[in-house]
């Protein structure tokens, strides 16, 4: 996965919170979707400012990581019953991409 790559996926999972969002009652799974979305396009802007190099073998380990777990996010998000399993599959999401800044931080 490219930078590009990354940041597209995470506007693709952005994308989906927003319209997910609508679909949800006033709350607390409401309130921890909106702070991970924040989270979300906050990572997002930090890789559109970071420099490194996407050819690394730790770049490539985090982000077959983040690609592992987008694919149990897309298992989850669009079936509302699975929110609780929906919110922990973004907050390892949101892990996954701070990995991989870790490793875009370490070589700036």
């Amino acid at each position: 996965m490219t930078r590009t790559d990354l940041i597209d996926l995470l506007e693709s999972v952005i994308e989906e919170l927003d319209e997910l969002r609508g679909s949800i009652e006033e709350g607390a799974a409401l309130d921890q979707l909106d702070d991970l979305r924040d989270k979300l396009s906050d990572r997002q802007l930090q890789l559109v400012k970071a420099q490194f190099d996407e050819n690394t073998a730790a770049f490539q380990e985090a982000t077959d990581e983040l690609a592992a777990v987008n694919a149990d996010l897309k298992s989850t998000i669009n079936q509302i019953n699975k929110m609780v399993e929906t919110i922990e599959n973004l907050k390892r999401l949101v892990a996954a991409v701070d990995q991989v800044l870790g490793t875009a931080l370490a070589i700036v």
